[in-house]
């Protein structure tokens, strides 16, 4: 997977709604697996009630989770970060640590929210009362989030460059989140401040409810087919260990059946499965020794 693409690595729900190119394509969960696809700059994401999906940035470990009822843009994937936008919902990250000139923003309206790596949240809902009228949270669990309202607030403002929003370049506020602490702002009044406070014990209990689930893929015995275990010199060894140490233990228990009880059937026939898997464990560690 490439620096500036990523691959959606869990999808749980009912399904969701990808925008690419002007063009839509709807994902039944019910009846398709969405695991694997490839997501680009520019995509948009739209999720159904009791929909998660769970999206992993290429060359990197950094993942991003989307909840039920959300609308979310990758609007840039760059160097294994990237620019995205939260329309409505709420989305959650847990960045790995990035380089000086790599970007990580989420934005939402006026409000945006940039890290190098930490674990944070972004919400966005409309009030009931007043359509026009945006509510913004940001959230950190780990690590550090700058949050910043921005003067110009046209939908489509490019950022030009990370200095800027680093050095709050045309922003009204800025304040830096710490370890369980948020931020709340509201659309109504632009120029109020931005006042960290300690998480709202909701948020706690949402994300603890819906944390994460994808953990990278399992470097085990099981995941692995045949062939990556024959050519892999470490897993031979250790599949060497394993299968003469079950071997030995056969073996023994074979004796012990054919001495204590008797029963040379019993006894002959764990021998032999003992010795066959002694066997299987010398030439595990035979071709080990001998792999280019």
């Amino acid at each position: 997977m490439a620096d500036d693409s990523a691959m959606l690595v869990y999808a749980e729900g009912e399904g969701f709604t990808l925008v690419r190119g002007g063009k839509s394509l709807y994902y039944d969960l019910y009846s398709q697996g969405a695991e694997g696809l490839l997501l680009e700059g520019g995509d948009l994401l739209l999720t159904e009630e009791d929909t998660w999906l769970e999206i992993q940035l290429g060359g990197s470990s950094t993942i991003i989770k989307i909840s039920e009822n959300t609308t979310f843009t990758l609007k840039s994937l760059q160097n294994e970060g990237g620019i995205f936008k939260v329309s409505y919902g709420r989305v959650r990250a847990r960045v790995e640590k990035l380089t000086t000139d790599t970007p990580f923003w989420i934005e939402g309206g006026d409000t945006v929210a940039g890290v190098r790596g930490t674990d944070f949240g972004y919400d966005l809902f409309y009030d009931g009362s007043s359509p026009e009228k945006k509510n913004v949270s940001i959230y950190c669990f780990e690590g550090k989030v700058e949050v910043v309202r921005r003067l110009d607030t046209e939908e489509g403002d490019a950022y030009q460059a990370d200095s800027d929003f680093a050095k709050g370049k045309d922003y009204t506020s800025t304040v830096l989140l710490g370890r369980n602490e948020m931020v709340s702002v509201s659309s109504e009044d632009k120029t109020a401040p931005l006042n960290k406070k300690k998480i709202e014990l909701e948020v706690k209990e949402y994300w603890e409810i819906n944390d994460f689930l994808y953990e990278g893929e399992e470097e085990d015995m099981e995941k692995m087919n045949f062939q990556d275990f024959h050519n892999d010199a470490e897993l031979l060894r250790q599949g060497a260990l394993y299968s003469t140490l079950t071997g030995a233990f056969i073996v023994g228990a074979g004796l012990t059946a054919y001495l204590a009880a008797d029963d040379s059937s019993m006894g002959f026939g764990l021998t032999t499965v003992g010795s066959s898997l002694i066997a299987a464990g010398g030439y595990f560690y035979i071709r080990s020794l001998i792999l280019p």
